[in-house]
């Protein structure tokens, strides 16, 4: 296959995320970055060998950039989706897709007018530490997927980030910012969702904005609930619950663990594209599978399925094999909307104190093929 060719709007944190072993992903050809700070993108183009460095304008009038990466702000990603899909590109954004269902729909309805594709991340369901955990859901290790827990908590992003005030802003917070790790790998365990409840508080109407030196300097407005607690029902009948929080110091809470009729699995930290999951059988007279399970009623780290470097570089892999081959991405438009929708459920039905029916639906992502260490990356 050509390599896909790949334009890249906004250079900040997360840009090394997808260079560091873009690689590993020969179908991927980098061919230009852009932001706002031309400084910022010299220097960024430079580090990584990318032989073009320009304004978003310029990117986006380049013949040569058949795929977008929107890395801008997430207030941005809807703006910036939307005029490189007018320039005939097709869009990978990262998360959320949107921040309202009302940018999500005019994205998909000028990327079918335009014949383009469009999609989001969070890729991490494509790594090899959750496609071994879909494998042995699919494979039957556990039986029949009944429920699950998910969770992301944390004090809050002022001790680390040096521009925290967009984290706090209406259309932004922990769900919305670290609930699609947790709501995307659920869609791949569990297919689509039917319905939410949920409750979504803050904590405070302000927080002290910490210094270097461990001081304070003015306060952070808080405009976003801080700690989001809820259920998801499935439409294959399962259920989950979910915690997403920055109002918590510590805890020992797992992040993803999933739960069958037959056993359970403690799947790796769904932000990472690695790591092994912990599966735990029943004894095997409780089981109405004809196998044999490994190590009985212990927990047993599982042999990683899938090769194990993949990154953040595996989405835009991904997304450019199914241009190629004119299929719709994993990633795709209509997985993405149905994930946003059920994180916008959250806040909603915490507001409206009830259920939250999802009216959008979508297919369960297809499992990647089982590939070995040196083997190269298969997305048939």
């Amino acid at each position: 296959m050509e390599p896909i060719r790949v334009g890249i709007i906004g250079v900040g944190n997360v840009l090394n995320q997808y260079l560091d072993k873009i690689g590993v992903h020969p179908d991927v050809k980098v061919v230009a970055l852009a932001d706002v700070n031309a400084e910022a993108v010299r220097k960024r183009a430079a580090e990584y060998a990318v032989p073009k460095a320009l304004s978003p304008e310029e990117l986006l009038a380049d013949d040569e950039v058949e795929l977008v990466l929107n890395l801008t702000p997430p207030k941005l990603h809807a703006p910036v989706t939307l005029q490189a899909i007018a320039a005939g590109k097709h869009v990978l954004s990262e998360k959320p897709f949107a921040t309202s269902l009302e940018e999500a729909e005019q994205i998909l309805d000028a990327a079918q007018k335009a014949g383009v594709k469009v999609g989001s991340a969070p890729t991490t369901f494509l790594g090899s530490g959750m496609q071994t955990s879909r494998k042995l859901i699919d494979d039957g290790w556990i039986g029949r997927p009944v429920a699950a827990f998910a969770s992301f908590a944390c004090r809050g992003y002022e001790h680390w980030h040096p521009n925290v005030d967009p984290f706090y802003s209406p259309g932004a917070g922990p769900m919305l910012d670290i609930g699609p790790y947790l709501i995307t790998n659920l869609v791949n365990f569990f297919g689509p969702v039917k319905r939410v409840s949920a409750s979504a508080p803050r904590s405070s109407e302000t927080r002290p904005r910490p210094t270097k030196d461990g001081g304070y300097d003015g306060v952070i407005e808080i405009q976003t609930p801080t700690h989001v607690t809820g259920t998801i029902d499935f439409e294959s009948g399962g259920v989950a619950t979910v915690i997403v929080s920055w109002d918590v110091w510590n805890h020992n809470l797992p992040h993803l663990e999933i739960y069958g009729t037959g056993g359970s699995i403690a799947a790796p930290n769904p932000d990472h594209f690695s790591g092994a999951p912990i599966l735990r059988r029943g004894e095997p007279r409780d089981l109405a599978l004809d196998m044999t399970p490994p190590g009985g009623g212990d927990w047993r780290e599982t042999p990683i399925t899938h090769r194990d470097d993949a990154y953040r570089g595996i989405g835009l892999a991904e997304f450019g094999h199914a241009i190629r081959n004119g299929v719709e991405p994993r990633t795709g438009g209509a997985f993405a909307y149905h994930v946003l929708e059920v994180l916008l459920a959250f806040e909603k039905s915490s507001q409206l104190g009830r259920h939250i029916d999802i009216e959008s639906t979508c297919e369960r992502p297809r499992p990647l093929p089982s590939v070995g260490p040196h083997e190269p990356y298969r997305f048939d």
